[in-house]
């Protein structure tokens, strides 16, 4: 039987989510955290010459000051947080970094405006506001505020005492001794936030951990403040070096113990100057928090985002002004003019994309860490992983009311400086499943578990995915096989032939 090919037209209706340019862009900037945004910022401001940086010329003090509460329309017709007027384009101020209110929760919500950090001047004036809370001499405040000028980019002090004496008497004609200067020094290393003032990254780090044993703690976060303290205090070598094996014997603790220990040091600050860093090329190389979140015992939370370097942007009113020049007589246009025209349009509505998509990120960054904060309040303000409450990306959608994909981009690669440690946002989650017969169960514990048993194996013979499964209900949690199977490969370890020999 021949067979025949023919051609049929057909008609069908279909559905496609479709991103439009800006919604694209809006995904990238929001995936990234703060340093690499910065990059992004100035890498547009070259790229795009109708995109500015600065006030606008138009925008006046006034209206710098009541620009996050209203929309101000200045003489030119041009909407400063808006649209140029029967143009569709925007207008000349549309990004600052005052846009958006600090965070502040007491039991009720409240929002305040306060002053971003990021600003070197700014984090020296608090450090020296500090000063008050102490009684000092004359003197002894000269010598403070010499010592607050003398901190490097990381919040360090990187001179001996030795010297700082004799810049003391050599510039400033104070005469004291060594131990004097390291007496005010103490002084300093208990000024917020914690580890500032410190001559190390070793004593910087023992700062922190100082602090947080003076605090009310339960019994058993002292306990692990007591032995994180022993580690850097008495085996920073073993520390530098990742010499788990060795640290693990020293302190008498399981495996799993130990890398608790590392992970809750590794969340401690060791930039906590980093507010007076003024290369970009420094901060790069740090993690920089993109929220900062501070309690006090009250059981207050406030947060604000970090700006960072971030200019204020505008689209360039010399561009708009050549706009409305090619607009004035649109039939008369020569083709050079119409190419002017389309270019300069194109410059100016591609300025302000960038501008909205910042705004949206700084929004949507703003309200996901506050949904955070409402949903893990007593975490955020014990540290207490007991404290810490089931949580999901998709709860903090709901709250935030953003979709999942955008709580999953905001918390991709970002951290909080919490009380003067990092946490990267991740910390502020409890992922649990359900095991074999239905109960709840943390799933970090359950990495945990994983990890130790298949460290502590045979490597001739290793477990099987049935074995780990045996072996985890003798520790108490009942898990299928396939649930196992699901935490090993999220967890990139190889199934049971990889794993021997």
């Amino acid at each position: 039987m021949s067979q025949r090919l023919t051609q049929i037209q057909a008609q069908r209706t279909e559905q496609q989510l479709r991103l439009s340019q800006q919604q694209l862009q809006l995904v990238r900037l929001l995936e990234m955290p703060i340093a690499e945004f910065e990059q992004q910022v100035k890498k547009e401001l070259m790229d795009n010459p109708a995109l500015e940086e600065g006030a606008s010329e138009e925008q006046t003090a006034d209206n710098l000051e009541d620009s996050s509460d209203q929309m101000d329309v200045n003489d030119t017709g041009v909407d400063l947080y808006g649209d140029v007027e029967n143009d569709g384009l925007s207008g000349v101020e549309a990004y600052s970094s005052d846009d958006l209110p600090v965070y502040v929760s007491s039991g009720n919500s409240v929002e305040h405006n306060d002053l971003p950090l990021g600003d070197s001047g700014s984090f020296i004036e608090y450090l020296e506001e500090q000063m008050m809370n102490y009684n000092l001499t004359e003197e002894e405040e000269k010598i403070l505020k010499y010592l607050i000028g003398s901190l490097d980019s990381r919040g360090f002090i990187d001179r001996s005492m030795a010297t700082l004496t004799d810049e003391l008497a050599f510039k400033e004609y104070i005469y004291v001794s060594e131990r004097e200067v390291e007496r005010i020094l103490q002084i300093l290393q208990t000024f917020d936030p914690a580890g500032i003032g410190a001559r190390s990254t070793q004593e910087c780090l023992l700062l922190q951990i100082d602090r947080q044993l003076k605090e009310n703690n339960s019994e058993v976060k002292e306990k692990i403040l007591h032995l994180e303290r022993k580690i850097i205090a008495n085996h920073y070598d073993l520390f530098l070096n990742k010499n788990k094996e060795r640290l693990k014997n020293k302190l008498n603790i399981s495996s799993i113990q130990i890398d608790a220990l590392f992970e809750d040091i590794k969340k401690l600050n060791v930039n906590p100057g980093f507010a007076l860093g003024e290369s970009s090329s420094d901060r790069v190389q740090t993690q920089i928090p993109d929220f900062i979140v501070e309690t006090d015992p009250e059981g207050n939370i406030e947060m604000q985002l970090n700006s960072g370097e971030i200019p204020r942007l505008h689209v360039s009113g010399d561009y708009i002004n050549q706009l409305k020049k090619y607009q004035s007589h649109p039939s008369k246009l020569t083709r050079s003019e119409k190419d002017g025209l389309a270019y300069t349009r194109q410059k100016i509505e591609a300025a302000q994309m960038f501008i909205e998509s910042v705004k949206q990120r700084r929004r949507t960054l703003y309200e996901t860490m506050k949904a955070i904060i409402e949903l893990q309040h007593t975490f955020i303000l014990t540290k207490d992983e007991d404290d810490k409450v089931r949580l999901v990306l998709e709860d903090v959608a709901k709250k935030s009311g953003y979709d999942i994909s955008t709580v999953s981009r905001v918390c991709n690669s970002k951290c909080a400086l919490l009380d003067g440690r990092i946490y990267p946002l991740s910390d502020f989650f409890k992922l649990t499943r359900k095991n074999a017969v239905g109960e709840e169960i943390d799933g970090r514990k359950v990495q945990e578990m994983l990890r130790e048993i298949v460290n502590g194996e045979d490597k001739m013979n290793p477990y099987s995915d049935d074995k780990i499964v045996e072996l985890m209900k003798q520790r108490g949690v009942a898990l299928a096989r396939r649930t196992i199977a699901k935490y090993r490969m999220d967890m990139g370890i190889p199934a049971v032939n990889s794993r021997r020999g």
